[in-house]
């Protein structure tokens, strides 16, 4: 048997995650934050490439295969768009940050079944500073107008999530959602640049006002939903494991043709794991890295670093954090989580710990049953 079918089986891959072009002049924009390199040579995808790559994934899928434009901005290659859905009928999608929407794109990604899933605009002061043009110009006016032309769209806007970045040098959450929401955004992720600092006492108080903005209900963020949820019974909840996955499911293609991990390796040599031609030429990533990770769980590896065994957030933790990739970056290591993470990490939990509690107050009490139990009167 083919070891590549055998390798893509054993890792659930059903999705490329395409990187059209990387280097100098990549994107349309100079993110402060950004992980994506934009020095160095500039390559493009060609068009002979993508087929390759759909070629490749249709032949190695595992269920129903699907395409994801990624990096660095797939806008400005949006002949490979185009290209890509008049060679296949799979799923596309896409990654933007929203610059180069057009109304014109839109009704052609409407009627062609191409979905964006993700828009990168932060909201509040911190995006003018930390997302500008590449002429240095602030670009929220531009983005945030694209934005509400896009969710226009009816299709566009059920399947778009608002992805910020949020670092710890602003702990308005409220006004970064109150802008979000504002612009019609059903779907708000705000996810912290955990490769700087955070401060867990001002985490806590920005996530302890979000819940007082939304009356201690849900908001629009699944992310806090989810740990709202989770504390409502915490003393049941199971210990999390990893959720990084790094290799399972989704592999990253380069401008070339190269394969990596995902997309946090894709310019890094030690997460190659072969081409879209010739297949998987090199298996260790998986082991060196993909099966250390996602085998990864503090049952087996109680304490990934000597603090964790006194952490107040330590059930919620999968260990990893959230990016082996990111962990390798900051740390070395892609068992060890930033500190950053663990500043977020806490100062969130304890919030939600209060506004988890909010909600059960308001909660009839069952007479009987599990949740009798957990209020007292089982």
């Amino acid at each position: 048997m083919d070891r590549t079918k055998e390798i893509a089986k054993e890792q659930g891959l059903n999705r490329l995650l395409l990187f059209t072009e990387t280097g100098e002049g990549s994107c349309n924009m100079a993110c402060k934050y950004c992980f994506l390199g934009k020095s160095g040579t500039n390559k493009k995808m060609s068009v002979e490439v993508l087929h390759k790559a759909i070629d490749f994934l249709n032949l190695y899928a595992v269920g129903e295969p699907s395409l994801h434009f990624f990096g660095t901005e797939p806008l400005k290659n949006w002949d490979l768009i185009l290209a890509a859905r008049e060679y296949t009928n799979m799923m596309i999608s896409l990654t933007t940050n929203g610059v180069a929407l057009t109304k014109e794109r839109i009704d052609w990604m409407d009627n062609n079944n191409v979905r964006v899933y993700i828009l990168s605009l932060d909201g509040g002061e911190e995006h003018n500073i930390n997302r500008i043009l590449r002429n240095g110009d602030p670009s929220w006016a531009v983005v945030s107008r694209n934005a509400q032309m896009l969710l226009e769209s009816p299709k566009q806007r059920q399947w778009v999530t608002a992805r910020g970045t949020w670092t710890g040098h602003d702990y308005d959450l409220v006004g970064r959602f109150r802008e979000l929401e504002g612009l019609g955004f059903p779907s708000i992720q705000l996810v912290p640049d955990v490769t700087g600092p955070f401060e867990r006492d001002k985490v806590k108080e920005a996530y302890l006002e979000l819940g007082e903005y939304y009356a201690w209900g849900a908001t629009p963020s699944k992310f806090v939903n989810d740990m709202v949820q989770r504390l409502m019974d915490e003393e049941n909840a199971q210990q999390e494991g990893n959720k990084c996955g790094t290799g399972k499911g989704i592999w990253a293609v380069s401008p070339d043709g190269t394969l990596s991990l995902c997309q946090l390796y894709e310019e890094t040599p030690v997460g190659k794991i072969g081409d879209i031609w010739n297949g998987i030429t090199n298996e260790m990533p998986f082991t060196a890295i993909g099966e250390r990770v996602n085998t990864f769980h503090t049952s087996i590896n109680p304490y990934p670093k000597p603090e964790c065994e006194e952490c107040t957030a330590y059930k919620h933790c999968p260990g990893v954090g959230w990016c082996a990739g990111l962990n390798r970056q900051v740390t070395g290591d892609e068992l060890v989580a930033p500190n950053g993470y663990c500043e977020h990490l806490i100062g969130m939990v304890e919030a939600c710990r209060v506004w988890a509690d909010k909600q059960k107050e308001r909660l009839p009490a069952p007479k009987t049953g599990i949740l009798g139990q957990i209020y007292g009167r089982g």
